[in-house]
C-alpha cells in the first residue's frame, strides 16, 4: 500500500471513528432510560485466540421441574444483534431472547460481538464463530450440543448466515435471518431503491444509502481486496446452498421498504431452487428494523408478534 493509501485510509478512519462513536454515545444515553426488565445472565467469555472478552446475556427457559428448579441440559438458540456492524446494540434483543427461551423452551445465548470501525471484517464474524465455538464446547454441561440454532437481525442475520455458511457439518440445526445484508459486491447506493423511501417511524426505517455506505466502509475498512467482497464469511449469498439448514429449518424474513429486500429474496430463492425448503417471509407495507420500533398495541406490534411466532416455530422445529 502506497503512502498516499494509507493516509487515504488513516483519514476515513478517523472520519468514521467520530461519526460511530457519537452515534453510540447517543444510544448508550437513550438506552439506559430504556431498562428492557427481562431476566438474564450477564457473562463473558474468553475471545478468538484466548484476546479479550466477548459478552454475553443467557436467557434461560422454564424449569422442567418447578418445584427443585432444575433445567437439565436444553437445545440452545445463538443471537446476533443488529447495529451495521458498528452499533453497539446488545441487549436490545432481550424481548425476541426471552420469548425464545420461554417458548421454545431453549437457551438463548444472546452474544455481542466487536465492532467496526476499530475491528473491522472478519473481526465480527471470528467472534460469531468463538462464540459458537463456546456453546459446542459446553463446558458447564448446559447445552444440547445437537440442537444449536443460531439468528440474528440486520447485521446480526448477516452474522448468523455468514456462520451457519461456513459452519462444519452438523453444527448447526437451524437459522433465522430477519432483514440480512447478504450481498456486499454491490454498495448499498447502488441497490434497487424500494417502492418507498420515507416511512413513519412505526413501520420502520429506509437506511439512508449515505448512511449505509458508511456502514460499510467502516466494515470493510481492512479488506484486502475487492475480490474478497464475495467471501461468504462476508456476503453469504455466495456460500454453498447445501451449507444452510434444509427442510424449513433456515427462515429468510424481508420488508418492502427496505433497500436489502431484494438480495434478502435472492438468497432464499436460491436455498429453494437448491432444494433445501427455506422458510420465506416476506413483510408487506413494512420498513427495515420494524419490530424494534413498534409500540405495543399498535397494528405494528401485532405484525411484530406474527414475525416472532414465525421465527419461534422454525426454531422449534429445527431444534426438535
Amino acid at each position: 500500500m502506497s503512502v498516499l493509501a494509507r493516509l487515504k485510509k488513516a483519514i476515513l478512519y478517523v472520519r468514521l471513528k467520530f461519526h460511530f462513536t457519537l452515534l453510540n454515545l447517543i444510544i448508550k444515553l437513550v438506552l439506559r432510560k430504556r431498562p428492557h426488565g427481562y431476566p438474564s445472565h450477564y457473562m463473558t467469555i474468553t475471545g478468538v485466540n484466548s484476546h479479550g472478552r466477548l459478552r454475553i446475556y443467557l436467557h434461560s427457559p422454564p424449569p422442567t421441574d418447578p418445584a427443585h428448579n432444575k433445567l437439565g441440559q436444553r437445545p440452545v438458540h445463538i443471537n446476533f444483534h443488529g447495529g451495521g456492524f458498528c452499533l453497539n446494540f446488545h441487549g436490545r434483543d432481550a424481548r425476541f431472547c426471552s420469548l425464545v427461551a420461554h417458548e421454545a423452551s431453549c437457551y438463548v445465548v444472546d452474544a455481542h460481538y466487536r465492532m467496526a470501525p476499530n475491528h473491522p471484517w472478519p473481526a465480527a464474524y471470528q467472534d460469531c464463530r468463538r462464540v459458537l465455538e463456546w456453546v459446542r464446547a459446553n463446558e458447564r454441561g448446559m447445552f444440547d450440543t445437537e440442537k444449536i440454532t443460531i439468528g440474528g437481525n440486520s447485521a446480526g442475520a448477516n452474522l448468523a448466515l455468514a456462520v451457519a455458511g461456513t459452519a462444519k457439518e452438523g453444527e448447526l440445526k437451524g437459522v433465522v435471518a430477519f432483514y440480512p445484508p447478504v450481498d456486499f459486491t454491490v454498495l448499498y447506493s447502488k441497490k434497487p431503491p424500494p417502492p418507498r423511501t420515507r416511512v413513519e417511524r412505526a413501520i420502520g426505517i429506509v437506511i439512508p444509502p449515505r448512511e449505509a455506505d458508511r456502514f460499510h466502509a467502516a466494515y470493510q475498512l481492512d479488506l484486502p481486496s475487492q475480490a474478497m467482497l464475495a467471501d461468504p464469511r462476508l456476503s453469504p449469498r455466495f456460500a454453498p446452498p447445501e451449507k444452510f439448514p434444509g427442510d424449513g429449518c433456515t427462515m429468510i424474513l424481508s420488508c418492502e421498504y427496505d433497500y436489502l429486500d431484494r438480495e434478502a429474496r435472492e438468497i432464499a430463492q436460491v436455498l429453494e431452487d437448491a432444494g433445501r425448503e427455506p422458510v420465506r417471509v416476506w413483510v408487506k407495507g413494512m420498513g427495515h428494523a420494524r419490530d424494534q420500533l413498534c409500540d405495543d398495541g399498535t397494528e405494528g406490534a401485532r405484525a411484530r408478534d406474527e414475525m416472532w411466532r414465525r421465527a419461534v416455530e422454525v426454531i422449534r422445529h429445527a431444534q426438535a
